[in-house]
Parts: structure tokens; C-alpha cells; sequence
């Protein structure tokens, strides 16, 4: 595994006094549910969320299904939206979610999109600096985009995980809840339950505050110190379809852990094909 481009809290995070500074310079992504952007938005903002930029076209429990789409299909998806790769671009979700303001910041750094970030702590910080809110339907005007190839070292395939799995210096992190991991539940209707073989278990929780703010690069050395993970470590980061996992894997770069991938296919992928190991409990 390489490692990817290098983080900072400069490069990946704003704060909702700068959006109320800036808000006329930037382009506004919601990343929530169509449901939660038209119950009240930052105003200005277009919603897009997690399911714009992934195919669920294909069968669940496939290899293609919720995955990002090909180059030209996203580079026509991110155009619609108004981003040209120019304009600075700042994605938000809710400190409750998945995290999807940070599988947004994935796909866009792997569109080769350097300036976008993440509004920390999402609209609850807006919300808590007296931001306003609007309820109307934002689109904005269609630019042109192109990605000609993403930009590597931000995904993990099936193929490759398998090939590695007990491979020395190697950390899989699932950061789904405890009771997916114990494969007591299966949420998203996934074919078989339970974890990678050698996976870890730290929920997408356990790297941020309890206002959806991320966690300092100390604490989440911290976290992953018992467990023997260092910046040196190969990182795979995985949940069911890749959202939750995409968010933890910007928070790892930015953290210093720089090897550091998402296994964007996710556990509904591993578990759908019955071939490949499973640990249950």
C-alpha cells in the first residue's frame, strides 16, 4: 500500500464562523438525506447525498453496488452540482450521521479536487453560531468538469484485502457499531453477518466529539495505539457500503496515518460473496 496525500487541519476543516465569512466564496454541499436538507439548510447549499455519487443501480451485495462511479459519470455528477475544481468547496452532514460530508470530501480529493473541505461539527456548529437556515430547493448552474483518472491511494479492493489479510503491518479497522462487527444485526440487509477475518472493531464514533467535531491527531494516536497501529501501519478502513469508513479515512490522513485506505465496496460486498472468509461471534 502507498501512501496517500497528507492532511491537516488547515487543508480538511473549516469552522462556521469561517463559512458565515465566506459563504458568498464558496460552493455548499449537504450531504444528508434529501428528507433532512429540505427540513432546514444552510442557505445556498445543494443537497447531495451519499447515494449521488455511488451506482445503486447494481444488485446488492454486489462488487458495484453503492460504489463511486466511473470517471466521467462523477465528473458529470460534480459539475451539476456547480463545482469546477476552482471555487472552494465545503461539504456538511449532522454530528449523528455517517459521516457524509466526509465520504463527499473522498470522492471530490479523488476527482483531484485540492481545496474542498469539511464544515466542522456540521450544521449543528452552524446552527450554534446563529447561522440561519432555508428550506428551498438549491441548484446551481451546471459547470464543466472533467476527471481524466481519480487520484490513487484512497481505495481498497475486495481483491487486494483478500490477498493480504494476515499480512504483518497490516490493520483493518471496522467502525461500524458493535453489534454489526458481533454480527448480531444486519441493518442493511447484507447476505452473511459478522467482520473481516483480523478486523478490529472501532466505531466512526470513537474519532470525533460529541459535536461531530474530529478528534486532535494526539487523541486518535491515542486510540489506535493499544492495538499497535502506528503511522507506519497500513491502514483499511471499512463499513457496510463505504460512507462511514470514507469519513474515518480522511480523519486518519489528517491524523498523520497517512497509508490509509476505505474499502469502498464495504462489508456488503464481502458478504455477499460466500467464497470469502468471515469471522462471527
Amino acid at each position: 500500500m502507498q501512501a496517500g496525500a497528507a492532511e491537516t487541519r488547515e487543508s480538511i476543516l473549516v469552522s462556521a464562523d469561517w463559512l458565515k465569512t465566506n459563504i458568498k466564496n464558496v460552493v455548499l454541499v449537504d450531504s444528508r438525506p434529501e428528507s433532512l436538507y429540505l427540513g432546514g439548510h444552510i442557505p445556498g447549499a445543494v443537497n447531495a447525498p451519499w447515494t449521488y455519487f455511488a451506482n445503486m443501480n447494481a444488485k446488492q451485495g454486489s462488487e458495484q453496488w453503492g460504489v463511486i462511479w466511473p470517471e466521467a459519470t462523477m465528473a458529470k455528477r460534480i459539475g451539476a452540482l456547480g463545482i469546477n475544481g476552482k471555487k472552494t468547496v465545503v461539504a456538511y452532514c449532522d454530528a449523528g450521521g455517517w459521516g457524509q460530508s466526509g465520504w463527499t470530501l473522498w470522492i471530490l480529493r479523488q476527482a483531484g479536487i485540492k481545496n474542498a473541505k469539511i464544515l466542522e461539527g456540521g450544521i449543528g456548529a452552524w446552527k450554534a453560531a446563529g447561522g440561519q437556515l432555508a428550506k428551498n430547493k438549491v441548484k446551481n448552474q451546471t459547470v464543466a468538469f472533467s476527471i481524466q483518472k481519480y487520484v490513487p491511494n484512497y481505495t481498497a479492493t475486495t481483491q487486494w484485502i483478500n490477498d493480504n489479510l494476515g499480512k504483518p503491518g497490516l490493520a483493518i479497522i471496522d467502525v461500524r457499531t458493535q453489534p454489526e462487527y458481533n454480527g448480531k444485526i444486519r441493518p442493511f440487509q447484507e447476505k452473511r453477518a459478522g467482520h473481516l477475518p483480523g478486523a478490529i472493531n472501532i466505531s466512526r464514533e470513537n474519532f470525533v466529539t460529541e459535536q461531530g467535531h474530529f478528534k486532535s491527531a494526539e487523541e486518535v494516536a491515542a486510540l489506535l495505539a493499544p492495538y499497535g497501529i502506528t503511522t507506519d501501519t497500513e491502514i483499511v478502513v471499512y463499513d457496510t457500503a463505504g460512507v462511514r469508513s470514507a469519513f474515518v479515512t480522511m480523519l486518519l490522513r489528517y491524523a498523520g496515518f497517512q497509508k490509509s485506505q476505505s474499502y469502498d465496496a464495504g462489508f456488503q460486498a464481502w458478504a455477499g460473496n460466500p467464497d470469502l472468509p468471515l469471522v462471527t461471534q
